[in-house]
């Protein structure tokens, strides 16, 4: 009698046991993961959470760097528009400074300068779609993008419109360049120019031109910086996700699979215990 009540117990946990784990796989199936908590897979459950920090940050990467693209976008548009500027500027004065011009339309390329003027100094003090400066004052902010690795996506105002190195000795700004060309159209009391001055401003243009030419390359160089780190993080963040799969999803068919196989050892026992029961029934008779 004994032997019968043990082997209906063990019977009737085993059942138990089954069903359990049949109801955790069918869970895993309708929820797509076979990972709920730490003690379903502690080396799987270490291993997710660390490629969960992993994807954290790179999404915060990537972020940076769409963000950082765009305002790079803007600044690369702004030198753009800076260099035509200077160009425009080198143009006026060559044709008012030839002698042929009339008073008037010395004037109107005075005025046409001082417009310039006012454009650069619009233009440095222009700012991003956060109303953060374009140009900053001091060092450029650098944006982080990576694990320890910074790219600066606007530009340092000193470097764009404060430090134009000239051919003939010295830095000096983009506002004084056009100031001394406004001075130099307007000549001398007597409205006569001089021609030397006229040709230091020309120079200086030119100065000035290759200066923000410069600028344009550098940053060319750190846009393209940007478009490799983008490239680079959407590799990561498949890689990643990948791999948390690999180790986080459920994989229904060999989970279907291993509930099949349960539940046919499931029905095994049952018969089992119903043959128990009644061994047991009969034995309570006898």
């Amino acid at each position: 009698m004994l032997s019968s009540t043990y082997s209906l117990t063990s019977q009737i946990k085993q059942q138990q046991a089954l069903q359990n784990q049949i109801s955790n796989l069918n869970y895993d199936i309708s929820s797509g993961v076979k990972v709920h908590v730490a003690s379903d897979d502690p080396q799987a459950a270490a291993q997710i959470a660390t490629i969960g920090r992993q994807q954290a940050n790179a999404t915060v990467y990537a972020s940076n760097v769409t963000n950082a693209q765009a305002t790079a976008s803007l600044v690369d548009t702004s030198l753009s528009g800076i260099q035509t500027s200077v160009q425009q500027a080198k143009e006026l004065m060559l044709t008012a400074s030839n002698g042929t011009l009339s008073n008037d339309q010395r004037s109107s390329a005075i005025t046409q300068l001082q417009s310039i003027q006012q454009s650069l100094q619009a233009a440095s003090k222009a700012t991003d779609a956060g109303g953060n400066l374009l140009y900053a004052q001091g060092a450029a902010t650098q944006i982080p993008i990576g694990d320890g690795v910074t790219v600066a996506a606007g530009e340092s105002y000193d470097d764009v419109f404060g430090t134009v190195s000239l051919t003939s000795g010295g830095t000096t700004s983009l506002d004084s360049i056009l100031s001394n060309a406004i001075t130099t159209l307007q000549g001398d009391s007597s409205g006569n120019l001089s021609t030397t001055a006229v040709a230091s401003s020309l120079s200086a243009l030119d100065d000035a031109s290759t200066h923000i030419s410069n600028a344009q390359s550098d940053l060319g160089v750190r846009e393209t910086r940007l478009n490799t780190a983008s490239d680079t993080l959407a590799t990561s963040q498949t890689n990643l996700a990948t791999s948390r799969s690999a180790l986080e999803d459920t994989d229904a068919t060999e989970a279907y699979a291993t509930m099949s196989s349960k539940m046919t050892i499931l029905n095994a026992a049952q018969s089992v215990l119903a043959s128990i029961n009644k061994v047991s029934l009969f034995d309570k008779i006898s």
